[in-house]
């Protein structure tokens, strides 16, 4: 399987971007939006690595017995999780800016979800009057989390769980695949599970068998561990969830709960404890 890094599947988006850089009709602006882990964030950083350095490729890790051939980004800013009004208004001078290398400047606003109101109106200034040079790309879960006068600005493009085929030519155990749900960066994440995500599994297990007392002591521990590690709260609620569509049917209530709890986290201010515990 190869890095986590690197691009999994969707080749006709590859090549459909590919040849927009070729003939120059690359857009100013573009929503990614789909599952977690489905690879929009991969796909956006390949389109910088494209547009100056003429290959499709995300990581700058070579392969066994190679050379290192990338070049560190020039004209790509990435914006990360929780970048504020500050963040984009740097964006903002950065776009402005001529290319170094490349024909295009482009910044990458990774969980455009989390942003704030005031920030995604400062990306929109961009958007509504782009200099002819800038590519603004915003990857997100849920189109709607977008506002409408920014993401009617935007060419939406929908990145699906790759088939059970697919993973299997890109090499995923078939061990992984029935449980990564066509989503390469989970197929990656279990190949090669990180300390935050083993003990997010850790958490999950201790969940879905406690109750009462003992379920309410379990979440106090884990809003307290996730207050220092904030990813895991992502990894929690993707481990539930997946344990949970192992059996879709008989699990609908509490699938449709637990996305209602996740979605209340993620777009209000809401007590984290509450939730997890509201989960019963």
């Amino acid at each position: 399987m190869k890095t986590a890094d690197a691009f999994l599947g969707h080749e006709d988006l590859i090549k459909d971007f590919t040849a927009l850089i070729k003939t120059g009709r690359l857009a100013h602006g573009y929503l990614f939006f789909g599952e977690p882990k489905i690879g929009k964030f991969a796909f956006a950083k390949n389109l910088a690595y494209l547009l100056e350095q003429g290959t499709f490729e995300a990581t700058d890790r070579p392969a066994k017995g190679e050379a290192r051939q990338r070049r560190p980004l020039q004209d790509a800013m990435i914006v990360p999780e929780g970048g504020g009004i500050d963040l984009m208004r740097e964006a903002r001078q950065f776009v402005w800016q001529r290319p170094n290398i490349s024909s295009r400047r482009i910044v990458i606003v990774n969980d455009a979800d989390d942003l704030t109101v005031e920030a995604q109106n400062a990306i929109l200034k961009i958007a509504e009057e782009p200099p002819e040079h800038a590519v603004i790309i915003l990857i997100a879960r849920n189109l709607e989390t977008i506002l409408p006068p920014l993401r009617s600005r935007l060419q939406k493009i929908y990145f699906a769980p790759l088939s059970d085929a697919d993973m299997a030519k890109e090499g995923i155990s078939p061990k992984i695949i029935p449980i990564a749900y066509g989503r390469p960066g989970r197929a990656a994440q279990l190949a090669e599970p990180t300390q935050a995500a083993r003990s997010a599994k850790d958490y999950t297990d201790r969940f879905l068998r406690s109750s009462g007392p003992m379920r309410s002591k379990m979440i106090k521990e884990f809003i307290d561990l996730q207050k220092e590690q904030p990813e895991m709260l992502d990894l929690f609620f993707e481990e539930v969830i997946a344990v949970l569509r192992k059996d879709p049917v008989r699990n609908a209530a509490a699938l449709r709960d637990i996305l209602h709890r996740l979605f209340l986290i993620k777009e209000y201010t809401t007590n984290k404890r509450l939730q997890l515990e509201a989960l019963g």
